[in-house]
């Protein structure tokens, strides 16, 4: 696990669109905490201190403290809002876990060793990244940042799967449990792909230019003739 997050939230009293957009017009994002034995909370936080946690590496995929009246309470990030126009944060859900709390999340891939992978470097292929994030389970205390997915030792014609990647302790992918058939492939290495366009000669270009003056010239050749026939 990567460094707690800290943020400090407020309690949020009023309720309502109205509400909600002018607390957006004060620079604050309403969200609200839930789960655990707790009832939910409604909050509110300062938009700078979101957007600044938003740019921290791992912000969806870590367990964050949420400071609220002088108390922290652990939570994971449920849902983020942005608004569809102008992509500015609206709202934010969280949901609160402990140590003990087994958890489902969906974490990125970070792909490594693309630079020094044997089908590229060797044979000239190409890395295919084919999924980016996976959803995983595990104990809140075990929740990792994200999964590396090593590129090194493969192939062209080489494929890497969800059951071959390398998880942490007590870390687990539910997908593989409802069957083979939900074995994905991850990443693959394949030949890359070579268009050959054949140049267009000038001599070509100029002939074909020839010809074209020559089918016209002859049109107007035909039209002069049939103009001085004589006419019964």
């Amino acid at each position: 696990m990567s460094n707690t997050l800290n943020i400090t939230a407020e309690e949020r009293v009023s309720k309502g669109k109205s509400n909600s957009r002018n607390l957006r017009n004060s620079n604050l994002i309403p969200a609200v905490i839930y789960g655990g034995t707790l009832e939910a909370q409604k909050i509110q936080l300062l938009e700078k201190d979101l957007v600044k946690a938003t740019q921290t590496s791992g912000f969806s995929s870590q367990v964050l403290k949420i400071n609220l009246d002088g108390k922290d309470q652990d939570v994971v990030l449920k849902e983020l809002q942005l608004h569809p126009s102008s992509q500015k944060l609206i709202h934010a859900d969280f949901l609160r876990v402990d140590p003990d709390t087994r958890i489902t999340l969906t974490i990125p891939l970070h792909f490594i060793n693309e630079d020094i992978c044997a089908g590229v470097k060797v044979e000239g292929g190409v890395v295919s990244h084919l999924i980016n994030n996976i959803e995983i389970s595990c104990l809140a205390s075990n929740l990792p940042e994200f999964i590396e997915v090593d590129v090194e030792n493969l192939e062209i014609g080489d494929t890497l799967t969800l059951s071959q990647l390398k998880l942490g302790e007590g870390v687990e992918i539910p997908a593989l449990a409802l069957g083979e058939n939900r074995d994905q492939a991850v990443v693959s290495v394949a030949e890359a792909k070579i268009i050959d366009i054949d140049p267009i000669e000038p001599e070509e270009i100029e002939g074909e230019e020839e010809g074209e003056e020559g089918e016209g010239e002859g049109e107007e050749s035909e039209q002069t003739s049939s103009e001085n026939l004589p006419t019964e």
